[in-house]
């Protein structure tokens, strides 16, 4: 799910400030927000630019140069570890990973994971 309200929120903006300060219909944002209908690349550059983020992050996505500095350290240690890893052994221990955050909440940096039935 895109970044779009989550954004609009954090500024404190109303759908009808949206529309006054971004030209885009509220009615229009309001579908973007909820997924409805996707921008199109000019809007979603134009949207970047009002929110001064990439569109990568504002559609949902989280790029390198999203990260903070302490995030970007240990994205280049785990990277480091995993393309030192021969046999494709780094793509299971990857998919693990990922796989074993799935369905994981995270409350201030800490990892809980769900109750098991």
């Amino acid at each position: 799910m895109n970044r779009l309200r989550e954004l609009r929120k954090e500024q404190g903006l109303t759908l009808d400030e949206i529309q006054s300060k971004t030209g885009i219909n509220r009615g229009t944002y309001n579908n973007y927000e909820s997924g409805k209908t996707e921008p199109n690349k000019k809007t979603w550059q134009a949207l970047a630019d009002f929110f001064d983020v990439s569109i990568p992050y504002l559609q949902g996505k989280i790029l390198f140069v999203d990260l903070s500095e302490d995030e970007q350290r240990i994205f280049t240690d785990v990277l480091d570890v995993l393309i030192t890893t021969t046999d494709n052994k780094a793509i299971h221990v990857l998919e693990a990973l990922l796989n074993s955050f799935k369905g994981c909440y995270f409350e201030e940096n800490t990892r809980i994971a769900p109750e098991k039935k």
